[in-house]
């Protein structure tokens, strides 16, 4: 076997001794050896060695050592006579392959890096180097020395996959994503599409069927994603994908976006779960060239008010969307700089008794001090400071002032006043209310008693048994509980007895409308009546009539507050107001 292998090795030997690397005495030694010396090194080497004519334009194998068998599979009897193309396969529209036949032509060597196929099939990337080898005469010789890098390669994936691509899903991640469409938006005459997609309620779905169905929730997504062949798709957040391609025009863009419509509008089956998700939906449309953060930002922005949407309407970023976005960022600084200055105050709206017209407590209404625009009523801040979790810190120090003017305001009266401060609903599960009030109380050495936190009905819709066991440390410390607004909205008498509740608050539009409506004062008056028979304060809001007033006082509503008794004051008006007794 080796004399038929090696037989054509006496023909290039003495160019082994020509190359310019041997000094004379090795040429002279090498030029000495046998063909079967040569043959028997080459077939310990672990590195593949191929040897083609070059005078043959097919470029036939005359050589192929131990080596090429283990990696290629094929035996040196295929290999021999055929051109070495044959282990690529069909993939030959790699460029390194027109890289390689042009070092050929010109006989230059080269080092490339190549897919190529054993004969059972599977892939293996190939580290190829070639040089020209002069023979005798006008001959010469193309050597190939070759070496499996696969594990290499494979490596170097799994940590690209790993560095630029979301565990998860397969996506891309945001890093690579803005990468990879910097070079994207560059090609010319098209326009580059970034479309932000967002699961609906994403959180209900985790808490309702586990986390394991929300995996497959996002995997199956991005999968359908995927399908419609996109530019690219990246996983940009816990819920959020992000998709981009190019398109000819506005025309193209809209039947992207009803692709993608389509695609996910079907219904997901899960493991342990088929359901049917909606998805809000926001995009940009931009110019070529664009870059990929300032694309980004723009279709979060249309994301943004997508999701602020009853039906997650698909929404296209504008110029007012911009204005707004970068409104939202500046008073978001802003409010961080407010907490920071102490620039939040309260004003206190005065609550009375109906029966005597004597002032026995207030409501503590939050105002925002701005530095420039002056002062600021909370629907201007508050759902802003609820959405970026600054309320927290806000509630906290509010409930700390509102204890410290309680305690002031009470400190030589021998019937104190109670007041009343608003909770938000991220503070229920993301702060300890108990511990809070207890610091307040603790810090002010005000009676826990001339405290009430006022709650929406929305945050009572869900009963849990956190939310219960927080209630009824609130009322073993003697701090009182009220529902505000009650009468709209989420109204139901169910919370009255569930809840360990102190008071009810009927909403001022039930009020502003009893005259008109007999429906309205039926409401007020069951409402009035069951306070009474369990033992709840009632105090009804937005009284501005005397008329009001009267009508409420024959119903037996004990408390009241609106514009009747007094506007919201700064704290030294409304200690003026009440006097001590």
């Amino acid at each position: 076997m080796t004399g038929k292998i090696f037989v054509s090795i006496d023909r290039f030997l003495p160019s082994f001794a020509r190359t310019e690397r041997a000094q004379p005495e090795q040429a002279n030694e090498l030029a000495s050896m046998s063909a079967e010396a040569i043959g028997a090194v080459l077939e310990e080497i672990d590195e593949g060695v191929l040897i083609a004519d070059a005078n043959d334009p097919n470029l036939p194998l005359i050589h192929a050592n131990r080596a090429f068998e283990t990696i290629t599979g094929f035996s040196r009897e295929e290999a021999i006579g055929k051109n070495c193309r044959y282990l690529q396969g069909s993939d030959r529209l790699q460029p390194e392959i027109a890289r390689m036949r042009e070092a050929i032509a010109e006989l230059k060597p080269i080092a490339i890096t190549l897919r190529n196929y054993r004969k059972d099939g599977r892939l293996f990337w190939n580290s190829i180097r070639l040089f020209p080898l002069p023979g005798p005469g006008k001959t010469t010789y193309v050597v190939g020395v070759i070496k499996d890098v696969t594990d290499f390669y494979l490596s170097a994936e799994r940590i690209d996959r790993a560095e630029h691509h979301d565990q998860l899903t397969g996506s891309l991640n945001r890093y690579a994503f803005v990468e990879r469409f910097d070079a994207l938006s560059k090609r010319p005459m098209q326009l580059p599409v970034i479309v932000k997609i967002n699961v609906a309620q994403f959180q209900d779905i985790n808490t309702s069927y586990g986390f394991d169905v929300g995996d497959a929730l996002l995997q199956q997504t991005a999968q359908r994603l995927q399908a419609l062949g996109p530019d690219l798709i990246a996983r940009t957040g816990g819920d959020e994908f992000t998709i981009a391609c190019l398109v000819d025009g506005r025309e193209q863009a809209v039947a992207w976006l009803n692709r993608i419509r389509i695609a996910l509008v079907q219904r997901y089956t899960l493991p342990g779960a088929s359901i049917e998700a909606r998805f809000a939906t926001g995009f940009v449309i931009g110019q070529a060239g664009a870059i990929a953060i300032s694309l980004l930002r723009q279709a979060g922005t249309a994301l943004h008010r997508s999701r602020g949407t009853r039906l997650r309407e698909v929404m296209e970023f504008d110029a007012v969307d911009q204005r707004r976005s970068v409104q939202r960022q500046r008073m978001t600084n802003e409010l961080q700089q407010a907490i920071t200055n102490r620039e939040f105050l309260f004003h206190y709206q005065p609550r009375v008794d109906l029966r005597t017209g004597a002032i026995i407590g207030a409501e503590a209404l939050l105002r925002w001090n701005h530095g420039v625009f002056g002062l600021q009523r909370p629907d201007r801040f508050i759902e802003l400071a609820e959405d970026t979790g600054l309320i927290l810190d806000i509630g906290h120090w509010g409930r700390c002032e509102v204890a410290r003017f309680a305690a002031e305001v009470n400190q030589h009266r021998q019937t104190p006043l109670h007041f009343s401060v608003n909770v938000a609903a991220i503070e229920l599960t993301h702060r300890d209310i108990v511990a809070s009030v207890q610091d307040a109380v603790k810090e002010s050495d005000a009676d826990p008693a001339w405290l009430t936190l006022e709650l929406t009905e929305r945050m009572l819709a869900e009963e849990t048994p956190q939310l219960m066991a927080m209630f009824h440390q609130l009322r073993e410390l003697r701090v009182g509980l009220s529902v505000d607004d009650f009468g709209v909205g989420y109204s139901s008498f169910r919370y009255i007895d569930r809840y360990p509740l102190t008071e009810i608050k009927i909403d001022k539009g039930l009020v502003g409308a009893m005259a008109q409506s007999a429906a309205k004062r039926i409401i007020i008056g069951a409402v009035i009546e069951i306070g009474r028979d369990l033992g709840l304060d009632i105090v009804a809001e937005g009284i501005e009539t005397e008329a009001q007033r009267d009508a409420l006082r024959a119903m037996n509503c004990p408390f009241g507050q609106g514009f009747l008794f007094g506007a919201p004051v700064e704290p030294d008006a409304f200690k003026a107001l009440a006097v001590v007794k």
